[in-house]
């Protein structure tokens, strides 16, 4: 999952979710797909991918709508971290570019020069500064990349009552006919 877009998210589970404390009934068996959505607004610095999932998608086919459910990293911290991209050296690339032109723009001209000679180098620092300064600033505004990779260990943070059937395999109805 990249952040540079608001997109839909999928995961799919690992380990099995028992509705009863007894573990007797099963409600969300391994193999069970999460559809969410992230929000693509991300702010230079942020570490992570705020998540939010919205169905379950079960082996059997069966769906059920779960209403944006907060996604949490093992520990309970809200969002996912996994990957982070800053764009460091695209950030470098934009310093070092803006600094060559400004010391190009003073190395240019010599020391013996008439006013229009001064007035003109002067100009020329003050545009190239300013340029130098725009690029540096769009290399700034340049959002992280953030990526979790498929298959990062998340929670499901369930924070209303969710009234769910016991799971039924499709094949194991049809040999009990």
């Amino acid at each position: 999952m990249g952040a540079a877009l608001e997109r839909k998210r999928s995961e799919r589970a690992i380990c099995p979710a028992a509705q009863r404390c007894d573990r007797q009934e099963l409600f969300r068996p391994q193999g069970t797909r999460l559809v969410g959505k992230y929000d693509s607004v991300v702010a230079f610095g942020q570490k992570r991918a705020l998540v939010v999932w919205t169905r379950l998608i079960l082996p059997n086919g069966n769906s059920v709508v779960i209403e944006n459910l907060p996604a949490t990293d093992v520990a309970g911290y809200a969002g996912l971290e996994d990957e982070v991209d800053f764009h460091t050296w695209q950030l470098l690339k934009g310093v070092a570019l803006a600094t060559l032109i400004g010391v190009g723009t003073q190395l240019s001209i010599g020391n013996d020069e008439s006013d229009l000679v001064k007035a003109l180098r002067e100009s020329t620092q003050q545009t190239t500064n300013r340029a130098g300064q725009r690029l540096v600033e769009r290399e700034l505004d340049v959002q992280p990349t953030i990526t979790v990779r498929p298959g990062w260990p998340l929670r499901v943070i369930v924070s209303k009552d969710l009234v769910l059937k016991p799971y039924q395999d499709v094949e194991a109805v049809a040999k009990g006919r």
